[in-house]
């Protein structure tokens, strides 16, 4: 289905999102750098060059406008389909980059940061770029505007910081960056929903408590979501602000996950909407 979503900009929010990690990996002793994470193969090192790959990767493609990375290891993989290839893609990288002294990454972080904040401070957000399945369903022909791939960028970014964070005991960033990655996620969840066995016309409110809301209507087409609350909600499904950001930077599993909403409205829809959500925002590998 595809869903009307209205553009979002968190372009602003990358340097400081960016600082805030270089900030906390330059104070990690070598047990730090060692320890487990909820991607399971990756340590707190592994996860933050995985960050510093897609950094580069996305440069590369998008910036410089090189062939895409995946296409190379996919012709020395063939068969694979996009998750498996998207994995092992990913885990090549990690893998050949842990020899990096945790030095040397900090400062390439940093640099990576800057260039891609530079980068996609300097686009036109409406212009179009690759396809950003994060937003809907895309065909290899398909492109995005440009906000989307930012956008993606960010949730990224965040979700991987807080891993970060989680695994080390270190508090989440709080509310000005929880607030615009809502959003963002808000905006996916719209672009993935089916109908659910809903009507045309339905509408769905996503809350985080004491934060924003957003609300989803089925039209032929999809889902349409604006910024907001309606009154007219046939479904309500709420986080509490102290969930918000654990649930949605796929901190718990699925059951965990749905059980962390509140619901207020048709019970049987709500739940319909649930196993949609709680999949989407899931703990997962990357």
């Amino acid at each position: 289905m595809t869903a009307e979503v209205p553009r979002i900009d968190v372009t602003r929010l990358l340097a400081p999102e960016r600082d805030a990690l270089v900030e906390l990996l330059r104070g990690l002793d070598d047990a730090a750098w060692r320890a487990p994470t909820e991607c399971p193969a990756w340590t707190v090192k592994g996860l933050a060059l995985h960050i510093l790959g897609d950094d580069l990767s996305l440069l590369s493609r998008q910036r410089d406008e090189a062939t895409n990375g995946l296409i190379f290891y996919a012709e020395s993989h063939p068969g694979l389909d996009f998750q498996p290839l998207l994995d092992g893609f990913n885990e090549q990288w990690v893998e050949a980059a842990m020899f990096f002294s945790p030095a040397l990454l900090i400062e390439l972080l940093r640099l990576s940061g800057e260039w891609t904040a530079a980068f996609y401070g300097s686009v036109d957000p409406d212009r179009s770029c690759e396809p950003v399945g994060f937003f809907g369903d895309r065909g290899r022909s398909a492109t995005s505007p440009y906000w989307q791939a930012i956008a993606r960028e960010y949730v990224e970014r965040w979700v991987h910081q807080h891993q970060i964070r989680r695994a080390l005991g270190h508090p989440d960033l709080g509310r000005e960056f929880l607030e615009p990655a809502a959003a963002v996620v808000a905006r996916s969840l719209a672009a993935h929903l089916p109908d659910i066995g809903a009507e045309p016309g339905t509408v769905l409110v996503l809350t985080v408590n004491d934060v924003a809301s957003w609300t989803c209507t089925l039209a032929d087409g999809g889902w349409s979501l604006v910024d907001g609350r309606s009154r007219d909600a046939a479904v309500e499904l709420s986080l509490a602000q102290a969930d918000a950001t654990v649930v949605l930077s796929r901190g718990r599993g699925r059951d965990d996950a749905r059980a962390a909403f509140r619901v207020s409205g048709d019970e049987a829809l709500a739940e319909r909407a649930l196993g949609v959500f709680s999949a989407m925002v899931a703990g997962g590998r990357q």
